[in-house]
């Protein structure tokens, strides 16, 4: 058995189907919801976070995880004679891998890395699910942490909103422009890039939506992808993930097809309407 503990936490999604046969510790991001706090996944779950989000008039923040916490957590594996790495969401989007290597420097603990995956949701996820594989297959930290690196410049992560509503309640649009794109039918096709969510196309109509992501996916990855897995992430309309699913099978087919619910901490940002596409290049 190796004696490397992988740690991540809720910025990060990928399919319970996968994660649930790994060993990888998930900490919890605070969800702040019209005044009361959340852990998400603990607290809350899923499900719950998207009916108070189509209910609600404002929109959620997060609250990221503390110094004590990670000092705590990595004494605690630390003590058990284990590696720890911890793999944070992107540090561009977020204060997390600060704290994390805050409280690794304080330690003055050798075995504990600290991995800014500077990616968020399934592109933090894909990550993670390389990370486990790798350790399960016995590799050493300082061949995990390279590859990491290698693999870290060839995520792909692309999604998109069906509605503005949202972006402008959670202040990442004026409300003119939502006003705008609401009128003329315009959705925007975001890319994580450098860390952070950027806006690289957008079409007119939500029946563009599928057809522009995988196309903007291909463009980046290639036209085969018989050997490669496709994650597709979706918020809380099951009836738009099944038919995305059903076009990335007819027109990718990829090697596999995982599907996973984005999590309350993309989701507190993004709005429920939220659906994405990734896959790593190797």
């Amino acid at each position: 058995m190796s004696n490397i503990k992988i740690i991540c936490e809720t910025m990060n999604d990928l399919p319970n189907d996968i994660m649930d046969n790994y060993d990888v510790e998930v900490l919890p991001v605070t969800i702040v919801f019209e005044g009361k706090e959340y852990r998400a996944g603990v607290d809350i779950d899923t499900n719950e976070f998207y009916k108070l989000l189509r209910s609600s008039e404002s929109m959620p923040s997060t609250s990221q995880i503390t110094y004590i916490t990670y000092k705590e957590i990595f004494e605690k594996y630390i003590n058990e004679g284990k590696t720890v790495l911890y793999m944070a969401g992107s540090s561009a989007a977020s204060g997390i891998y600060q704290s994390a290597m805050l409280a690794k420097n304080d330690m003055e603990e050798e075995n504990v890395y600290i991995f800014d995956t500077y990616s968020l949701s399934a592109g933090g996820g894909i990550l993670i699910y390389e990370a486990a594989k790798m350790v399960e297959e016995g590799h050493d930290i300082e061949y995990i942490m390279n590859k990491l690196e290698e693999y870290k410049e060839k995520v792909q992560v692309y999604f998109s909103v069906d509605g503005l509503e949202y972006l402008h309640k959670g202040g990442r649009i004026s409300g003119t422009k939502a006003a705008i794109g609401t009128l003329l039918n315009i959705k925007p096709i975001l890319k994580i890039e450098d860390g952070l969510v950027k806006q690289k196309n957008q079409v007119r109509g939500s029946k563009k939506i599928f057809p522009k992501l995988i196309e903007e996916l291909r463009n980046e990855i290639g036209e085969d992808f018989s050997d490669k897995d496709v994650y597709v992430g979706y918020g809380d309309d099951l009836d738009a993930r099944d038919s995305f699913i059903k076009k990335v099978k007819e027109e990718l087919s990829p090697k596999n097809v995982y599907t996973f619910q984005i999590g309350s901490c993309v989701a507190s940002h993004s709005g429920p309407t939220v659906m994405g596409i990734a896959c790593l290049k190797k």
